[in-house]
């Protein structure tokens, strides 16, 4: 994406748990009806509300000319960061803004904790676009066993049983990686 003179990415408090509910509503706008779920709990700003007061979770907004179009929230761990969310609503798909979420991710999860070694995402497995959008963007699979090839996914996979609730993984959904380093 070219650089945009007035397109930020700030960060979110629960004074924005409508906007971003807003904003995942509309990331669904430009797909089918058949590929849009009928109801889920990030539809709804008192979800998001409650998950900010999360003292390990991060929320960002971005903005484009003052317009909200875009929401990310990660949880960070020791060495680990994994994105929960990563919307751009509908109509603003396609132009660098969900790439440009991802590097902001990266960038301030690693200048946060500089022993991050590996970033981690879930997303529906049959979100096919999305699913090149991370590969495109350098994440893998995980597949089982990867952990025996790559010792972070150790540390990733004992931390979310620990203390989070995305392991294991819902038949729905493909964990993805990324090693720091």
């Amino acid at each position: 994406m070219r650089h945009r003179p007035n397109v930020f990415v700030r960060s979110s408090s629960p004074n924005d748990a409508a906007l971003v509910a807003d904003i995942v509503r509309r990331s669904y706008s430009n797909l089918p009806l058949t590929q849009v779920p009928s109801d889920m709990p990030i539809y709804h700003p008192e979800y998001h509300a409650d998950a900010m007061q999360d003292p390990s979770t991060r929320w960002y907004i971005l903005e484009d000319a003052g317009e909200p179009i875009g929401v990310s929230m990660w949880r960070t761990l020791p060495s680990l960061a994994h994105l929960h969310l990563l919307f751009v609503v509908g109509d603003r798909q396609g132009e660098g803004f969900g790439s440009l979420l991802l590097k902001h991710f990266h960038d301030t999860a690693q200048a946060e904790d500089p022993s991050l070694r590996l970033l981690s995402l879930h997303c529906l497995a049959d979100a096919h676009r999305t699913l090149r959008f991370y590969r495109r963007h350098g994440y893998a699979p995980y597949h089982a066993g990867d952990e025996g090839r790559v010792v972070d996914l150790y540390l990733w996979l004992d931390a979310a049983r620990r203390d989070d609730t995305s392991w294991p993984v819902k038949h729905d959904k493909v964990l993805m990686y990324k090693l720091v380093r």
